[in-house]
């Protein structure tokens, strides 16, 4: 490709099917990366529970095993590393955390379908 026709954003590291590096103009990308382990050296490993992928263990409510702590987004590990993802796990987290500091055994919703 002519260099007018790049991208700033473009790689050089792209290998082609014969082998050789070619620049791929684009103009975003998202990078998945196998087998990552979410931060998580702040926490001590007696602090909460872990699944065996490194990620913090939480119920269906981002409950953690500690009472009163909730875990969400990619601390979890999930296969799905996106920011819609952890908006919807923040959005269960509050959810549960109003009921949770309320002492209400279920989760309040502001409507009711009959």
């Amino acid at each position: 490709l002519p260099q007018s026709m790049l991208h700033p954003f473009a790689s050089p590291f792209f290998q082609g099917p014969k082998g050789s590096p070619f620049p791929l103009p684009v103009e975003g990308v998202f990078i998945y990366v196998a087998g990552s382990k979410p931060i998580t050296d702040f926490l001590s490993s007696d602090a909460v529970a872990f699944n065996e992928d490194g990620g913090v263990s939480v119920d269906d409510e981002m409950r953690t095993s500690v009472d009163g702590v909730w875990a969400i987004g990619d601390i979890r590990n999930t296969p799905f590393k996106q920011v819609v993802v952890a908006a919807s796990d923040g959005c269960i987290a509050a959810m549960s955390i109003d009921r949770y500091l309320k002492g209400r055994k279920k989760i309040k919703v502001d409507w009711v379908h009959e």
